[in-house]
């Protein structure tokens, strides 16, 4: 045990800069991508004028919705100046919402509810058109229903009797509860969970999980020197065994990255990207495991350094892609539930531990470490006494 903290000590001695810039990498990284992610969903708005000539209580929920679309930047203005704006290019379109919109609606009438300006250069016009153009057949068509609804009860001679404005909630209410048309598509970069966080695209603990493995897997590279031919030999002539150096250093760094793990969750936390758990550490605790006890067999078959690099990039895409990092694969996992077992990152994303590849990995860590028997000689000289 001494002698392998003196080794230890004089690794870290020489070596705490590279470990240092490996520990520090996969937070630094994942902060980095997920605010270039904001950046450019900033700076990918579809600039729009919107002229409001009504103030009514339909035309300020449309105006709400229009604001509350994603890829739109939304200016109001007066038409005067959102056409001078859209000549000079600064603007994409222009939007009017006309006097008597309301009026309209309520009378059923259907066309001509909004007007619009364009130029050549509006390249996004009639994508950002028909989003409004929805928002606005939403609603005339749900007072289309409520006035159809109103003449059964009149035709049917009904003794219940509903306002208007009753049925339209009625039917907002219906809409949200059923999801109808709608879905959840974002980047999970903030800690509010969604009705289905399986629509993500992408994952901050997916993406936390690809740098991370990367950057583990090259911690261990010890490993692979460790076991090369030219210091393999030195083992025999110690009293420590390759199989039990490699044990503790591994208990070691399963401590040092698992504090470094906590840390990342409270600075991902102060960027508002997760929200601190007993799940998530017990999560990210299973996690780390798995992925040191990866690393040590990986690299346990390596005597090459560059062959055991390219290995490990290959794995660690590999895992995060299997995993659901990048492609969504819930579809997969709800056809074969049991793939969850097995598949580290994913489990992660979803609070859990993949005990299946947790278990099949203690098992080849033992044969992988105790196959070969231990690497230090017992002195078998014969003593001769002389005398």
């Amino acid at each position: 045990m001494k002698g392998i903290l003196a080794i230890q000590r004089m690794r870290l001695r020489k070596e705490w800069k590279p470990l240092l810039t490996w520990l520090l990498l996969p937070l630094l990284l994942t902060v980095l991508t997920f605010s270039t992610l904001h950046k450019l969903g900033d700076e990918s708005k579809v600039p729009i004028g919107l002229v409001v000539e009504e103030e009514s209580h339909l035309s300020n929920a449309l105006v709400q919705r229009i604001v509350d679309t994603d890829y739109l930047q939304v200016t109001k203005l007066d038409l005067q100046e959102a056409t001078d704006q859209l000549e000079k290019h600064e603007l994409d379109s222009v939007f009017v919402i006309k006097e008597g919109y309301e009026e309209d609606i309520l009378s059923n009438r259907r066309s001509h509810l909004l007007q619009a300006y364009s130029s050549n250069r509006s390249f996004a016009y009639f994508a950002v058109a028909e989003s409004i153009s929805s928002y606005v057949q939403e609603e005339a068509t749900r007072m289309k229903a409520a006035f159809e609804i109103k003449e059964l009860y009149e035709k049917y001679g009904s003794s219940e009797e509903w306002d208007m404005q009753e049925i339209v909630d009625t039917s907002k209410e219906k809409q949200a509860n059923k999801q109808l048309i709608t879905t959840n598509f974002s980047f999970q970069w903030t800690p509010s969970e969604t009705i289905n966080p399986s629509t993500s695209l992408l994952s901050v603990w997916g993406i936390w999980a690809f740098f991370q493995t990367l950057t583990t897997l090259f911690i261990f590279d010890w490993i692979v020197k460790a076991n090369s031919k030219l210091i393999r030999v030195r083992w025999t002539f110690t009293k420590t065994s390759l199989t039990n150096y490699i044990v503790w250093n591994l208990l070691f760094y399963t401590v040092l990255l698992y504090m470094m793990d906590i840390i990342t969750v409270y600075v991902l936390h102060y960027w508002n990207l997760v929200s601190p758990s007993t799940q998530l550490f017990f999560a990210l605790f299973g996690f780390r495991v798995m992925i040191n006890m990866l690393a040590v067999v990986l690299a346990k078959n390596f005597t090459n350094i560059f062959s055991y690099y390219i290995s490990a990039i290959a794995v660690s895409l590999l895992l995060t892609i299997c995993g659901g990092a990048f492609i969504p694969i819930d579809s997969i996992m709800q056809r074969w539930p049991w793939i969850e077992l097995f598949s580290p990152v994913y489990s992660l994303i979803h609070r859990e531990i993949a005990f299946g590849f947790l278990g099949l990995l203690v098992v080849i860590l033992l044969v992988v470490l105790f196959k070969g028997g231990s690497l230090h000689a017992t002195s078998t000289f014969t003593r001769k006494k002389i005398s």
